[in-house]
């Protein structure tokens, strides 16, 4: 089974190692009833609808045993189900010291994975049905109170509700790929674990906006694909590597996007940016010495070598004083409009910003 991290039925959890960033847990969901779980410890795949595991690591599923009545304290816990070198080993169910039902789906030792569904031991009444991930509700799954009513119906992470809302800082720099609103707060990010800042694993994201002096060290930017972004803002002299050998800034095919504002000397030492297939986009605002080195495409949508998808939303391009100031080429393409202007566009001046409007 192959899973693709930009899928909206995997949710993952991304977090930060010493040279990179990493998923820290994927739980994915197909179309039927297969659920995969993986981890930095192990893969494991189980089918709801057989009550079976299909694959933990290496492991032989043909030696599990089924049906089996496993003691697990002297106070009377036990599990009743499959079972591997005498520990809980798949599909089953578990009771606790007063033969109550505490538990009933995947379990690999002490912990529950995959899918299951958690009681209320004292009165017998579901609590918690859906994925798990190493023992934690992770993925979809629905809360109920101790009355049966639904408390919550949605996505999970970590024990914790899926927040459609996340903001990064220094204090927290975990990501899943749930969000549709991201903020990263003023002096965030600073670290060499940020590299490239991909936000193809995001397919939900609507909103971007990074603070001032953040993303010190990255050289990638890719913001493609996002077909549910509707805005960029970046902030006060953010993401500005000056390592200028191939630092790039990439907006593609973001159907919805309509504005990508950028701060001053933010993105000042990038020598390339591509804003190509954004089709909504009406606003550009970039404030003074961004793209210093930079040359400009900004394109249509290219079919064999012909513009077929209009920028006709854009309205207009605000460009600071020194924005692309030591460009050697900007090009603005589409099937209206096309035109090649060389060292900078042209524009009039009004408060030590660069003005222009291109209207296709």
């Amino acid at each position: 089974m192959k899973v693709c991290i930009n899928n909206p039925n995997a949710l993952l959890l991304v977090k930060l190692g010493e040279c990179s960033i990493g998923v820290d847990c994927v739980l994915f969901h197909g179309d039927d009833s297969i659920v995969l779980e993986m981890n930095e410890e192990r893969v494991v795949i189980g089918d709801i609808q057989s009550h079976q595991l299909l694959r933990v690591n290496d492991e032989d599923m043909n030696v599990i045993q089924h049906n089996v009545i496993l003691d697990l304290s002297n106070e009377g816990e036990r599990w009743e189900g499959d079972v591997l070198q005498n520990k809980p080993f798949g599909w089953g169910v578990l009771y606790d010291s007063e033969n109550r039902m505490v538990y009933e789906g995947f379990r690999i030792g002490g912990v529950n994975v995959c899918y299951g569904t958690q009681y209320y031991s004292d009165i017998q009444k579901v609590e918690y049905e859906g994925e798990w991930c190493e023992g934690k509700r992770w993925g979809r799954g629905v809360q109920h109170d101790r009355k049966g009513a639904v408390q919550y119906d949605g996505e999970w992470v970590k024990d914790e509700h899926a927040e459609k809302r996340v903001v990064l800082s220094e204090e927290n720099q975990l990501l899943h790929n749930q969000v549709e609103v991201l903020i990263v707060k003023d002096n965030s990010c600073n670290g060499t674990e940020w590299k490239v800042l991909d936000f193809s694993f995001m397919p939900r994201l609507r909103k971007l906006e990074i603070g001032d002096n953040c993303f010190e060290k990255v050289e990638k930017v890719k913001l493609n694909g996002l077909n549910e972004l509707e805005r960029v803002e970046i902030g006060y002299r953010s993401l500005r590597q000056e390592d200028m050998l191939d630092s790039s800034f990439e907006m593609k095919d973001c159907e919805k996007v309509k504005e990508l504002i950028i701060g001053y000397e933010s993105l000042t030492y990038f020598t390339d940016i591509t804003i190509k297939n954004v089709p909504s986009l009406e606003k550009i605002d970039m404030e003074g010495s961004c793209f210093y080195w930079s040359s400009l495409e900004l394109k249509g949508c290219d079919s064999n070598g012909v513009s077929s998808l209009d920028l006709l939303k854009l309205q207009s391009l605000v460009f600071g004083s020194e924005a692309f100031g030591g460009c050697e080429k900007a090009v603005f393409e589409s099937l209206l409009c096309s035109c090649f202007l060389n060292n900078r566009p042209s524009g009039t001046a009004r408060d030590g910003v660069w003005n222009g409007c291109l209207h296709v």
